[in-house]
């Protein structure tokens, strides 16, 4: 059974290499900056303030390690940057 799914990922993985290859470096490029656009669109920007709102309302009811943790990640993610980065900068 352990062989049928190492083979199974093999298998997997060579078919996303050999479909990654063809679709080239310019459909890499053409959907990285869709990702980008999406990414800080003010739909994203909105829905990731509203979550961060979210999970810090609910942090509180956590023990004080974790929901410091849990307040800093949500901040990160409410900080991220508003504004597109320059070309060939990579993305947070």
């Amino acid at each position: 059974m352990k062989l049928k799914t190492v083979l199974v990922a093999v298998t997997a993985g060579g078919v996303g290499y050999v479909l990654g290859t063809r679709a080239g470096h310019e459909r890499f490029e053409q959907i990285k900056a869709k990702a980008a656009d999406l990414a800080h669109s003010q739909q994203a920007q909105d829905a990731a303030a509203k979550v961060a709102g979210v999970v810090k309302e609910n942090a509180a009811k956590l023990p004080d390690p974790v929901a410091d943790v849990v307040n800093s990640a949500a901040d990160a993610v409410a900080e991220a940057p508003k504004t597109d980065p320059s070309p060939g900068t990579p993305l947070p």
